[in-house]
């Protein structure tokens, strides 16, 4: 859940129209209006992440396995935050 997680986080444009900008320069991207679906979206897939991994904390019989369980949702939590925090 995390590694698929991570690389829709990485595929999903933070805003939708940056593409034009990286393929023509000249053009200037109009302001995102509309509904914000991708980000929402990325939150609901950060949730799922966290309660996920939280299950597996809950259920790991070793210590190591539990502080994994917490490094992994602290870098999908970071990662999230990086591309949507505003």
């Amino acid at each position: 859940m995390f590694a698929w997680g991570v690389l829709v986080f990485l595929a999903l444009p933070v805003r939708r129209y940056d593409w034009m900008q990286q393929m023509d320069p000249s053009v200037t991207a109009p302001p995102d209006a509309g509904s914000d679906n991708g980000a929402m979206f990325a939150l609901l897939l950060l949730a799922a992440i966290v309660i996920s991994q939280a299950a597996l904390i809950a259920t790991a019989k070793s210590r190591r396995e539990r502080i994994l369980g917490i490094v992994v949702v602290v870098v999908a939590i970071a990662l999230w935050a990086s591309r949507h925090w505003r």
